[in-house]
């Protein structure tokens, strides 16, 4: 009877580890709203606080930055790969590497010793 135990045991645990919680799917899209959540780097190295509510808007190919819920900026976007990274520009001349996580979408400035900038996703 322990022979049968041991080899019914050995054949569930298969089972449990095939059965782990899938990775959520990464983002691939900056279509909608996002709220600023982190600011690293910058030129001291040290980041900044996150002090007033900041939110960027997406949609079709037009670009708002609220703060505060006040708009501050509006302009074209669009987006491209350039040497397998994506690339977002704003206007005519913002230009910022994109990376996409599962929840938040991250912003390096193609500036030396600039602010990276985490957005986390909102609902629209």
């Amino acid at each position: 009877m322990k022979c049968y135990h041991s080899l019914t045991v050995l054949f569930l645990l298969p089972v449990f580890f095939a059965c782990k919680k899938k990775d959520a799917p990464l983002l691939t899209s900056v279509e909608g709203k996002w709220r600023l959540a982190k600011v690293e780097g910058c030129f001291s190295g040290q980041g900044a606080p996150v002090t007033n509510k900041q939110e960027i808007v997406f949609h079709g190919n037009q670009y708002a930055l609220f703060v505060n819920d006040v708009k501050e900026n509006a302009d074209t976007f669009h987006i491209k790969q350039v040497n397998n990274q994506t690339v977002l520009t704003i206007g005519k001349s913002d230009q910022f590497f994109v990376t996409f996580t599962t929840d938040a979408i991250i912003l390096t400035p193609n500036l030396s010793d600039a602010c990276v900038m985490t957005y986390g996703k909102l609902a629209y």
